[in-house]
């Protein structure tokens, strides 16, 4: 998959196989009034659009998905949605988005981790959250550096708000 430099957000490849495809932004969570101020979001960010020869996937997102009741998400939601954010985040990585190696490579593994535990029957919570914040935070100073910088195209400042919505909805799911 590689990003169009003239359509920021853009994915593009002959062949995409995976269970969630997300350009633009996807916010599980909330009420009305926060959905109403989304909506307004979703149309000020520049995306592009997702296209393949042959696209195999259970959710295809290009804008703004709103999902108002994460109650119903299950650990192989959050697991799925672990994947492609470690799979994304591995494309920041290469494009350098995060500077540290050390945090880079955190963040993977934490992804890693988190995804594996949750494949348990008897995951520990606390030990999935701690990852997850670690990976949020190492996010959100990368996206934050980024914006300083005047990247403003950074995948990483993307996923900044993706890792932080995956953190709230496993707290709920796992009732922590």
């Amino acid at each position: 998959m590689s990003a169009d430099n003239q359509q920021p957000g853009g994915i593009r490849a002959k062949r995409i196989q995976a269970d969630n495809i997300v350009s633009g932004i996807q916010i599980q969570g909330g009420d009305a009034q926060s959905a109403s101020s989304l909506v307004q979001l979703a149309q000020a960010i520049q995306r592009g659009e997702i296209t393949a020869d042959d696209i195999t996937t259970r959710n295809l997102v290009s804008g703004l998905q709103y999902i108002a009741d994460p109650a119903h998400a299950t650990t192989e939601d959050v697991r799925c949605e672990l994947a492609s954010l470690r799979q994304q985040v591995e494309t920041a990585i290469a494009a350098q988005e995060i500077p540290d190696e050390d945090e880079a490579k955190a963040a993977t593994e934490d992804l890693t981790v988190a995804e594996k535990e949750l494949g348990k029957s008897q995951p520990n919570g606390e030990k999935v959250l701690k990852r997850l914040k670690n990976v949020n935070e190492i996010l959100t100073q990368s996206a934050q550096a980024a914006e300083q910088a005047g990247k403003i195209g950074a995948l990483v400042i993307k996923l900044a708000p993706i890792a932080a919505t995956v953190w709230q909805v496993t707290r709920g799911l796992l009732g922590i």
